[in-house]
C-alpha cells in the first residue's frame, strides 16, 4: 500500500481521483494548491504525487522544483496531470523537472490506473529522478551550422514554455542567445508591468552591476535600446558605444535591440563581440530578432501568469471575504432569532415605545402578568398600568432619571387588568441612536407578587412549625418571655406542660409516617381547641409539645388543664382507615417558682416529663427540685463516661462458671467495670443505660470484646487451661449489624480460637426488626463462637424465638434463683427452664448462685453449671488466673 498525494485546485477533479482511487488500498491524501501540497508532503511523505499544472498561489510546475530540491523529497514520484498546455509543451516542462509521466484530462481511468502502477512499480526499480541540467561548457560546442541554431533555438523555446520565474527565465534566454549569435557578453534587461523600473537584470561574464545605473538612461547605451525602433549593430569605434559604462570591456562588434510586442516594451537586450571578432551580420542580426520575439511572448505568459496569480489570489481573498460575510450574516440572523426567542421565551415582561411614549410592541410574558392582550395596548401610554399607589413626585423623579441617566431602576406598583395591583421590579432604559437622538424606550419587568408570597411564607415557618402551623421554639421562647414580664408585673403565675405523644414510633413503623404526621396535626388541633385565648401551643421537635398556661390561677386550675390535655390526646385517631389509640405524658413546670428564665423553665417542665415516662406515661408530673439535681448527676456521669476509654478507667472482671459435680471451672463470664479517677466506682446498672442512651455503647462494646479475647488468649499462652469466656452484648448493637465484624476482627487480632469466646445476648435483641439479629447470630455460628440467651423469663419469653435463633445455651436469671428454695413459683419457672432446654438440646446456666441449698435444688432438677456468689465473685483478671490456674473451685 502506498501513500498518493492529489494536487488540484478543482475539488470535483480531486473527488474524481478519489473516486478512482478508492478501490485500491493506497493512502490518499489531498491538497488544493501547490503550496499545501508542498507542506502536507513535508510532513506525510508521500510516494506519488498526481498534480495539476496551473494552481493558485504555487502551481504544479513550482511544486516539483520544490520537491526536486528537497533532499527528503527528491525521490518522490511526479505524475502531470492537466488540459492547460499542449502536450507537448507540457512533456517539455516535465522533462526540464525529471517528471516521467504526463496525463491529459481527460483521461481514460484504466491508463489513469496503469500509468500509476507504472510510476508506484517504479519506487524500488528506478534510481530518484534526476533534474536535467544545462550542459557544461566543456560539453557542449557552440552551434555553428542552421541546424544547430535551430535547434538551440528550439531548446529554448521549451525551456521558456511554462517558465514561472523571471531569474530561469532570463538565465535560458542568455545562455540560448549567446549560444546562437556566439557572442563573448550578453545582457538582458526586463520591466516591470508598470513599465518604469527594472525587473531583471542578467548578464553573461559580465557584471549586473556595470549595467544597473544605465539600464533605464534612454540617452546612452544600453538604456537607448528602450526606444530604439529597429536593431542596433555598432562596430569598435561607433561614438554610441562610448556611452557604454567605462569599466565595460572593449566590443569590437555589438547588437542590440528592444524586447517587446505590439502593446508594451518589456526590456533590451544585447551581445557584444570582443575587439578582433567578426561582426554580426544580417542573419544574425534576424536570429537577434527572432530570439527576442520569443523572449517576449515568453515574459508576457510569465507576466500573464503573475497577473492570473493574483487575479486568484485576489478571488481566494474575494471568497473568503464573502464566506465571512455569509457567515456574518447567518450569524446576525441567528442573534436575531435568539433575541426574538429571548423576547418570547422570557419570564420577565417586556413593553417597547416609541420616543413618545407610545406603546409600539410587548411579549407574551407581559401579557401574562398583566392580562392585557398585545393589541389592546398598542399606541396606549404606560400609564394604562397605573396603580394609584405613587404620587406624582414618584413618576417626576423616574422622568428625570430617564432624561438625565438614560436608564430607571426601582419596585413599582402597577395594575392589572383585572384591577388587582401587583409589586414588580422594573428596568426603564432609554435608546438612542448613533447620532444621539432618542428614538424608543424598553421597560423589563419582573411581578415579585410569587415572590413577596414566598417572603411572607418563609417569615411564617421561620417562626412556626412547617407540619402543624403552630408556633415553634423561636417563637414560643419569645412569647414566653413576655408571658414572664406580665406576669411579674401582675404578681401572677405561668405553668409550662410539656408533652409527649408516647409511643409515636411505633405508628411510624406500622403505617408510616404519613399516618404519625396526621397523629400530630390531630394533637395539635384537639390541644389547640382546648388552650385559653391567651395561652400559647407550640411544637418544639418531633412528637414533643409545649402549652403555656397563662391565666392559672392555682394547681387546681393547671391540674384541669393537664387532665383535659391527656383526654383529648387518648382520644381515638382515625388514620388511613384505623383507629388508632395514642396516649400523652405531660411535665409540668411553674413561673416564678421552679424557674425565672425560659431556659429554666424549660429544662424543669423537661425533667418532670422523663420521671413520668420512667414511672410508666399516660400522665402528668409536677417538677421537684431533686430531679434536678439526677438530671444533672446524669449529664455529669455522660460527660465522664465518654472520657473513660482515653483515661483507661474501664476495666473487665470475671466470674468463673463451676461444674456443680466436681466443682471444675468450665467457663466464665466477662463483666464490665468502671471506676472513675473523679466519683470512684460507678454501679454497672448505672452507667450501661446511660451508654445504651447516649450511643457509646458502641465503642465500649467493642472494647468489651476485644479485651476479653486478647485476655483469654493471654492465660492460653501462659499455659492456663482453656476455658470460653462470655461477653454481654447489647441490643443496640446487634440492631446496628456490627457485632459479627466486630467479633471476627477481635479474633483475628488476637489469635483466640472461636470456640472459646461465647456472646451473650438478652431477649429484647429478637424485638424489632429479627431479621438483622438473626443474619447476626448466623454468622457468628458459622464462625464457631456460641451463643447464650441472657436472663431468660424476664423479658419476652417465646419458644419461637427459641425455635427461630441458633442458640447454645439458656441462662436463669438470678431473680428465680434467688427465691428458688422458698417460692414454688421461681422453683417451678427455673424448672421449665431447664426442660424446656433439655428438650431442644440446649446447655443450661444458673446465674446469682449464692447459697448451697439453691446448688443442691437447681442439681436435683437438672442444672449442672453454676456461676454467682457461693463460687466467686467477679474478680480482676490476675485473680481469675490464680482460679484457672488450679482449675477447680472449693467451697
Amino acid at each position: 500500500m502506498a501513500t498518493i498525494l492529489i494536487v488540484d485546485d478543482r475539488p470535483s477533479n480531486r473527488a474524481f481521483l478519489r473516486a478512482l482511487l478508492g478501490f485500491t488500498e493506497h493512502r490518499l491524501l489531498e491538497a488544493e494548491d501547490g503550496a499545501r501540497a508542498l507542506a502536507l508532503a513535508r510532513a506525510q511523505r508521500p510516494d506519488l504525487v498526481i498534480t495539476d499544472l496551473l494552481m493558485p498561489v504555487m502551481d504544479g510546475y513550482e511544486l516539483v522544483q520544490q520537491l526536486r530540491g528537497d533532499a527528503d523529497l527528491r525521490g518522490v514520484r511526479v505524475i502531470f496531470f492537466s488540459a492547460v498546455y499542449a502536450e507537448r509543451e507540457t512533456r517539455a516542462m516535465a522533462e526540464r523537472c525529471g517528471v516521467a509521466t504526463v496525463l491529459p484530462k481527460p483521461a481514460d481511468p484504466q491508463q489513469i490506473l496503469d500509468a500509476i502502477q507504472a510510476e508506484l512499480g517504479m519506487l524500488h526499480d528506478a534510481a530518484p529522478p534526476a533534474v536535467p541540467e544545462p550542459p557544461r561548457e566543456a560539453e557542449r560546442a557552440l552551434p555553428f551550422d542552421l541546424g544547430a541554431r535551430l535547434a538551440e533555438l528550439e531548446r529554448m523555446c521549451l525551456a521558456l514554455i511554462g517558465e514561472r520565474r523571471v531569474e530561469t527565465l532570463a538565465a535560458s534566454f542568455l545562455d540560448a542567445a549567446r549560444r546562437v549569435l556566439h557572442a563573448d557578453f550578453a545582457a538582458l534587461c526586463l520591466l516591470d508591468r508598470g513599465e518604469r523600473s527594472v525587473r531583471h537584470l542578467d548578464t553573461w561574464v559580465l557584471d549586473p552591476t556595470l549595467l544597473a545605473a544605465h539600464a533605464l538612461d534612454e540617452g546612452r547605451l544600453p538604456g537607448m535600446l528602450l526606444r530604439a525602433r529597429a536593431p542596433l549593430r555598432l562596430s569598435e569605434g561607433d561614438p554610441l558605444l562610448g556611452g557604454m559604462p567605462s569599466c565595460h570591456p572593449a566590443m569590437g562588434s555589438f547588437l542590440g535591440l528592444r524586447v517587446h510586442d505590439l502593446q508594451h516594451p518589456h526590456g533590451w537586450l544585447y551581445c557584444a563581440r570582443r575587439p578582433g571578432a567578426p561582426s554580426f551580420t544580417d542573419e544574425e542580426e534576424r536570429w537577434a530578432t527572432a530570439l527576442a520575439a520569443q523572449l517576449a511572448v515568453a515574459y508576457e505568459n510569465l507576466n500573464l501568469y503573475d497577473v492570473v496569480q493574483r487575479h486568484a489570489a485576489q478571488l481566494q481573498l474575494e471568497a473568503l471575504a464573502r464566506a465571512d460575510a455569509d457567515k456574518a450574516l447567518r450569524e446576525s440572523e441567528h442573534r436575531l432569532e435568539l433575541a426574538r426567542q429571548v423576547f418570547d421565551s422570557t419570564q420577565e415582561g417586556i413593553m417597547m415605545t416609541d420616543a413618545d411614549a407610545r406603546i409600539v410592541a410587548v411579549n407574551p410574558a407581559f401579557e401574562q402578568i398583566t392580562g392585557f392582550r398585545e393589541s389592546e395596548v398598542l399606541d396606549e401610554t404606560p400609564r394604562i398600568l397605573r396603580s394609584g399607589r405613587h404620587d406624582a413626585g414618584f413618576y417626576r423623579d423616574m422622568w428625570h432619571c430617564l432624561e438625565h441617566e438614560g436608564q430607571w431602576r426601582g419596585e413599582i406598583w402597577n395594575r392589572r387588568k383585572n384591577g388587582e395591583v401587583y409589586p414588580a421590579r422594573t428596568s426603564i432604559s432609554a435608546v438612542r441612536d448613533e447620532a444621539g437622538k432618542l428614538t424608543a424606550y424598553v421597560a423589563v419587568s419582573t411581578d415579585l407578587s410569587a415572590l413577596k408570597a414566598a417572603h411572607h411564607q418563609l417569615d411564617f415557618l421561620a417562626n412556626h412549625d412547617a407540619l402543624t402551623l403552630l408556633p415553634n421554639r423561636s417563637l414560643f421562647n419569645d412569647r414566653l418571655q413576655q408571658a414572664m414580664a406580665a406576669a411579674r408585673q401582675g404578681d401572677g403565675q405561668l405553668a409550662l406542660l410539656l408533652f409527649n405523644v408516647d409511643r409515636l414510633s411505633r405508628i411510624n413503623d406500622s403505617l408510616g409516617h404519613a399516618a404519625g404526621d396526621a397523629v400530630l396535626r390531630e394533637v395539635a388541633r384537639r390541644v389547640g381547641a382546648i388552650a385559653g385565648p391567651t395561652d400559647t401551643l407550640a411544637r418544639l421537635s418531633g412528637d414533643e409539645f409545649v402549652l403555656l398556661l397563662t391565666s392559672c390561677r392555682d394547681t387546681e386550675d393547671i391540674i384541669l388543664a393537664a387532665r383535659r390535655l391527656i383526654d383529648a390526646i387518648a382520644q381515638p385517631h382515625s388514620v388511613g382507615g384505623h383507629d388508632v389509640v395514642v396516649t400523652g405524658s405531660v411535665g409540668i413546670s411553674i413561673f416564678p417558682r421552679d424557674g425565672s428564665a425560659p431556659g429554666d423553665l424549660l429544662k424543669a417542665a423537661d425533667a418532670a416529663l422523663s420521671e413520668m415516662k420512667n414511672a410508666g406515661r399516660n400522665g402528668f408530673r409536677f417538677f421537684k427540685g431533686e430531679m434536678n439535681a439526677q438530671a444533672l448527676r446524669w449529664l455529669a456521669l455522660e460527660t465522664r463516661l465518654r472520657r473513660a476509654i482515653e483515661r483507661d478507667e474501664l476495666a473487665l472482671h470475671y466470674q468463673p462458671q463451676v461444674s456443680r459435680i466436681d466443682g471444675a471451672v468450665v467457663g466464665m463470664e466477662a463483666l464490665l467495670r468502671w471506676r472513675s479517677a473523679e466519683i470512684g466506682a460507678v454501679p454497672p446498672g448505672d452507667f450501661i443505660p446511660l451508654a445504651e442512651d447516649t450511643g457509646l455503647i458502641h465503642p465500649i462494646g467493642e472494647w468489651v470484646i476485644r479485651q476479653a479475647c486478647f485476655q483469654n488468649k493471654a492465660w492460653q499462652n501462659a499455659g492456663l487451661p482453656p476455658v470460653r469466656v462470655a461477653v454481654n452484648v447489647s441490643a443496640t448493637q446487634f440492631k446496628a449489624g456490627s457485632v459479627s465484624a466486630i467479633v471476627r476482627k477481635a479474633l483475628l487480632e488476637s489469635g483466640l480460637a472461636p470456640r472459646y469466646l461465647e456472646v451473650e445476648l438478652t431477649e429484647s435483641v429478637m424485638l424489632g426488626d429479627s431479621a438483622v439479629a438473626e443474619a447476626e447470630m448466623a454468622e457468628l455460628r458459622e464462625m464457631g463462637v456460641s451463643l447464650s440467651l441472657d436472663d431468660f423469663g424476664t423479658g419476652y419469653s417465646s419458644l419461637g424465638y427459641l425455635s427461630r435463633f441458633p442458640l447454645d445455651k439458656l441462662k436463669i436469671d438470678q431473680n428465680f434463683v434467688r427465691n428458688i428454695t422458698v417460692e414454688q413459683r421461681s422453683a417451678a419457672i427455673a424448672q421449665a427452664t431447664i426442660a424446656l432446654a433439655q428438650g431442644l438440646s440446649l446447655s443450661v446456666v444458673a446465674e446469682g448462685v449464692e447459697t448451697v441449698g439453691q446448688r443442691d435444688f437447681l442439681g436435683l432438677i437438672g442444672c449442672d453449671v453454676m456461676q454467682g456468689y457461693l463460687y466467686s465473685r467477679p474478680v480482676p483478671a490476675h485473680e481469675m488466673a490464680r482460679i484457672l490456674a488450679k482449675g477447680h473451685v472449693a467451697i
